[in-house]
Order: structure tokens, then C-alpha cells, then sequence
């Protein structure tokens, strides 16, 4: 029960701020739903312009991604975790259904590509993609539709 309350403490502390400045809502909204959109593109970009460094890693990863994000909606089929706006906490932000919280799928994305790319020794893009998922999951608690623990 502790750890439940500190959970929602924790996610009223970080989303207590949208909805207070515009500018900074909009910046959230990009990072929550547009960051890992763009750090993919750049991987596509490496991928494009030095074929044969990251051709198969990013094919690697690219499974490896898949096969998480297919275990993930087997674990929400099983578990299910309300988000903060499905028991009428803080404010949101973004359109979201209400399929589980848990786990954040733009945070598992991001987490699973960077360590991909970490553990094959490309350890400045593993080390920006880890910086990525943590700015990745504090948005999507910012915007109101993850708690802290789901991220």
C-alpha cells in the first residue's frame, strides 16, 4: 500500500505541472508522444547512410522490439493496470484509450533500442537512447496517462 501511494504522490508531484504553461505542455506532448519517433528516424538515417555498420543490428533490434511490444499486449491481456485519468487522477493531456498502463510501450521502445545499440558497443547511441526513455517516461506521467512505475 505504501509503494501505491508514493506511486500516485510521485505522479501528482510530475503532472501538477501541465496545464500550467502552455509552452511547457506543448514540449511535453512532443516528448510524449513525437521523441521516439525521432530517435528512430535518426537510426533510420544511420541505417541509410552506413548500410553496412548497421544493417544488422537494426535489423536485430527491429525484432527484438517486436517480440517485446508482442509480449507486452500479452501481459495487458492478462494484467491490467488502470491509467491516471481512469481513476480520475491529474490532468491529461493527450488523447489515450484505456487499454493498460502498464508497461509504457514508447518506454519499453526506446529502452530496448538503446540497450540493443549499448550492448553491440555503439555505447554514445545506448547512452542517448537511455537518456531518451527517461525524458520519454517522465513525459508520458507529465501528460497524465502513465504512473511513474509503468515507465
Amino acid at each position: 500500500m505504501i509503494f501505491k501511494e508514493l506511486n500516485i504522490a510521485l505522479f501528482n508531484s510530475i503532472n501538477s505541472f501541465a496545464r500550467e504553461q502552455a509552452v511547457l505542455d506543448k514540449v511535453a506532448i512532443f516528448l510524449a508522444e513525437d521523441l521516439n519517433t525521432v530517435f528512430i528516424s535518426f537510426l533510420v538515417f544511420l541505417l541509410v547512410t552506413q548500410w553496412k555498420i548497421y544493417n544488422l543490428l537494426f535489423a536485430k533490434t527491429l525484432v527484438i522490439v517486436l517480440f517485446s511490444l508482442l509480449l507486452s499486449d500479452i501481459i495487458e491481456f492478462f494484467y491490467h493496470h488502470p491509467r491516471p485519468f481512469q481513476i480520475d487522477l491529474g490532468h491529461k493531456l493527450i488523447g489515450h484509450g484505456s487499454s493498460s498502463s502498464f508497461p509504457s510501450q514508447h518506454t519499453l521502445t526506446i529502452v530496448i533500442i538503446a540497450f540493443s545499440y549499448l550492448l553491440a558497443g555503439f555505447k554514445k547511441i545506448g547512452i542517448i537512447g537511455l537518456i531518451l526513455s527517461v525524458i520519454v517516461g517522465l513525459s508520458r506521467v507529465f501528460v497524465g496517462v502513465h504512473f511513474p512505475d509503468m515507465c
